[in-house]
């Protein structure tokens, strides 16, 4: 009896994590092209102009100061504790285990992958204004802080920004662009 409880558990566990291994079809621009930016100008930076924050302002937090953490003390985590999960216990994915993708098959957000359709991590919607960031393996790497609604900004697991953000792509999902505003390859469906 004392060793149905251990293998019960493992079994629970392992069932977990393959569950959230898994990427839907709908979600998976290898199986589906017109989720790819490389194969679907609307969603491309490089193709739709009005998704690059090189040629739109709105979109780049070194050109729009409301968007902007180092102006704007709503939008950055250490101003504002509300956007921050090591001060928020429902939003940090140490506290909150549900939000992480690969102990939770309930989670709500984007799978990443690099400019090749690689899987490359998560982005999971911990509420309306924070996105966290996971590798392959769930390991927390980071999060997102909108500042708009369009676009949001990275910062590290130290609360700093990293000058990088993510922009909507026009189709339910995000590009990532560095700190010149040059789109990383790196998207999220």
């Amino acid at each position: 009896m004392k060793l149905i409880l251990p293998v019960v558990l493992v079994i629970c566990l392992l069932l977990n994590v393959g569950y959230a291994q898994q990427i839907p079809a709908n979600r998976n621009p290898a199986l589906n092209k017109t989720l790819s930016p490389s194969s679907n100008e609307r969603i491309s930076p490089e193709k739709n102009l009005k998704i690059n924050p090189q040629f739109n302002w709105n979109l780049n937090p070194y050109s729009n100061a409301a968007i902007n953490p180092g102006s704007n003390a709503l939008i950055n985590p250490k101003l504002n504790t509300k956007v921050n999960p090591h001060y928020n216990e429902v939003i940090n994915p140490l506290r909150t285990l549900s939000l992480n993708p690969v102990m939770s098959g309930t989670w709500v957000g984007f799978y990443m992958y690099d400019k090749n359709d690689r899987l490359t991590g998560y982005a999971v919607w911990a509420d309306q204004m924070v996105i966290l960031n996971f590798d392959v393996k769930g390991k927390w790497t980071g999060y997102m802080v909108s500042a708009d609604g369009k676009t949001y900004n990275c910062f590290d697991l130290n609360d700093e920004w990293t000058g990088m953000f993510a922009c909507t792509d026009s189709d339910s999902g995000i590009n990532l662009f560095n700190k010149e505003a040059v789109w990383t390859g790196e998207f999220g469906k």
